[in-house]
């Protein structure tokens, strides 16, 4: 065989060798400290950007966001622009307006708390069916789910899918986003106003979630975290009318579960901050949140007014 066809062999097995070293190091992490997977590089990054710092994917003891951060959202549906600004702009626009807000916020911190932007998405939408004076669920379907999630990683936001119950029950609904959950930079949120029975359609009455029905929720989203190895879950649940969650006092406080209670519903100033403390900072509320809307609040409050609420809020959300 010539030489050079002997040294074109050599070269070609040293260069294939070379390859099949870098793949193996890519495979098992050697020489970097980001974690083995690119599923799970953009998780720990996301949540790093988040201010969780270094997160471990593998300890369901690992903190929720709002235990470290300052949760400020902005909520709605992707296709119904009347229901928040989520669906006002582009997913890209929402991001950028997001990292608008959140820098305020975290001006404001002063580097005490971290902000952590969140992506609020009305998930399941309880809709009057005219036909048959029925009531149905319209649900967003997986690939724009997907994209969101994708958009808040690569932004290092998180996400919180939203359900309202319609004439169907809390854990039933919540299993339909387990898929999501399984994630762990994914949230659940529950609205007891679009929770109703019998024939009701939304706006004829308020709804309303027992609290039996909010502990069987949590009890699920634990046990999907120690099973999946999963950090701990956020439950927002909304709340602007004291019949909204029946028998409040029975709400279980759980050490694997952070369950928020969100002042929703418009109104003034004053009137949101009252309110706030009859419902985010109830005794019934591990955490508590309010709801500011930027269209139907007559002078929604500022970032300065929100950090001021004694308690503090922890999660904030913007429709």
């Amino acid at each position: 065989m010539p030489l050079t066809v002997l040294l074109t062999y050599a070269v070609l097995g040293v260069a294939a060798l070379i390859m099949a070293i870098l793949v193996v190091m890519r495979i098992s992490g050697w020489g970097s400290s980001a974690p083995a997977s690119s599923e799970h590089l953009e998780m720990a990054d996301a949540f790093g950007l988040g201010g969780l710092g270094a997160l471990s994917m593998t300890s369901a003891a690992a903190p929720s966001p709002i235990e470290r951060n300052e949760i400020v959202a902005y909520y709605g549906s992707p296709r119904t622009p009347s229901m928040g600004i989520l669906g006002q702009h582009t997913p890209e626009e929402v991001a950028d307006l997001l990292s608008e807000r959140a820098a305020k916020f975290d001006a404001l911190l002063g580097g005490g708390t971290k902000v952590l932007p969140t992506l609020h998405l009305v998930y399941g939408v309880a809709q009057p069916q005219s036909k048959n004076d029925s009531l149905y669920v319209q649900y967003v379907d997986d690939r724009t789910i997907r994209q969101f999630i994708s958009l808040a990683r690569r932004r290092g936001f998180v996400l919180v899918l939203d359900l309202q119950i319609g004439h169907s029950n809390a854990l039933d609904e919540i299993r339909k986003i387990e898929p999501y959950l399984e994630e762990p930079d994914v949230f659940a949120a529950l609205d007891p106003e679009f929770a109703l029975s019998g024939s009701v359609k939304p706006g004829e009455q308020i709804g309303s979630l027992d609290a039996s029905d909010i502990n069987a929720v949590q009890a699920y989203l634990a046990t999907l975290t120690s099973e999946h190895h999963l950090p701990k879950k956020m439950l927002i649940v909304h709340q602007f009318q004291a019949g909204m969650i029946t028998n409040a006092a029975s709400l279980e406080r759980r050490s694997d579960v952070d369950l928020v209670i969100d002042m929703d519903g418009y109104g003034a100033a004053d009137i949101k901050q009252v309110k706030y403390q009859q419902y985010g900072a109830a005794s019934y509320a591990p955490f508590g949140g309010i709801k500011v809307f930027l269209e139907h609040d007559p002078n929604p409050l500022s970032e300065q007014q929100l950090l001021s609420i004694t308690p503090r809020p922890a999660f904030i959300a913007y429709q």
